[in-house]
């Protein structure tokens, strides 16, 4: 069954879902974050197969199959291919009219149907206009711009919010304590980005590189060095980015008095030996300056220029704050 279920079973959007009318038996769970997409749609599945009368017991049949990823009225695609295909909504026409095996129902779902094609999304519409009564289907949305307004139309959208520093905590709970403190603060609530984090040993040293670079970037003279550091890490430019973009954040609530509001708490003492080099103006256009070369690196221009560009931007705000 899926790895966070736990955390998804008792999270408060998850629980406020199943005590709605399921109205329909199509679904559309739609956020950026992948692994929740995919945890929290296998966990919806459970609950609608539960026989108990408290769902899920995690006692009949169907909760015991489901932990084991073995139920055979759950399908889920794409089966050979990163993309949904047009051979994925085949597969699910010729099963959705049958009758179920182990339970009273049939769930289908689609990960990642952003990926799906207009000739798969075409085929879909058709049995979302009359689906049988005893069948579901779920589709994984990470990007809804791309699915046809008929498919919108025709489903239940839900969209999931990020989850609570607590319940991050608690999904992650036997990772080391300090390596899980900054990877929960950067992944803002998302189980995607903390999986990444932590299972990749580059991280806490692109996070200790970017906190250093905000401690120890006074002029000119030390551009070079952190630069040169911080482009050894080009591959992981993004992760760069938003670690900057908390520390700064952080550094912004420190100026407005909102210490509490902190997010990488475990580096305050540090943020507030640092913090007298802004105002609260120059970290407002810091802020807005990553943003931007967030939105530029979508366009695939070189890092090294990107780099070099925020470091300078950043020096000239200081000069700035100064003068």
């Amino acid at each position: 069954m899926a790895e966070y279920e736990n955390v998804i079973l008792n999270n408060l959007q998850f629980l406020e879902i199943m005590r709605e009318d399921l109205v329909g038996n199509s679904f559309l769970f739609e956020t950026q974050d992948e692994v929740l997409l995919e945890n929290f749609s296998k966990s919806f599945a459970k609950f609608l197969l539960c026989s108990g009368k408290i769902k899920p017991c995690n006692e009949c049949i169907s909760c015991l199959k489901m932990d084991k990823d073995a139920h055979s009225d759950v399908r889920i695609y794409p089966k050979n291919n990163k993309n949904v295909l047009v051979d994925d909504v085949k597969d699910l026409i010729e099963n959705i009219f049958l009758k179920p095996i182990e339970s009273d129902k049939n769930i289908f779902i689609f990960n990642e149907f952003s990926s799906a094609n207009l000739q798969a999304q075409n085929k879909l519409l058709k049995i979302l206009e009359e689906p049988p009564k005893n069948s579901y289907i779920i589709l994984n949305v990470t990007n809804p711009s791309k699915i046809l307004p008929t498919i919108m139309s025709r489903c239940k959208k839900v969209r999931l919010k990020p989850l609570s520093k607590g319940e991050m905590l608690s999904a992650f709970q036997n990772k080391e304590i300090s390596k899980l403190e900054n990877a929960v603060e950067i992944a803002q609530g998302s189980l995607q980005k903390a999986e990444l984090f932590l299972n990749d040993d580059v991280f806490l040293q692109t996070f200790k590189n970017c906190l250093n670079t905000i401690l120890e970037l006074k002029d000119s003279r030390y551009l070079l060095k952190f630069s040169s550091k911080l482009r050894a890490e080009k591959d992981n430019i993004l992760l760069v980015l938003e670690i900057f973009e908390s520390l700064f954040r952080d550094l912004l609530l420190i100026k407005l008095d909102k210490e509490s509001l902190v997010k990488n708490k475990l580096h305050l003492k540090e943020l507030l030996s640092v913090c007298e080099e802004y105002d609260g103006d120059s970290l407002d256009k810091i802020i807005r300056k990553i943003f931007e070369t967030k939105k530029i690196l979508e366009s695939n221009c070189n890092a090294d220029m990107l780099i070099d560009s925020l470091l300078l931007y950043i020096l000239e705000v200081k000069y700035l704050c100064r003068r």
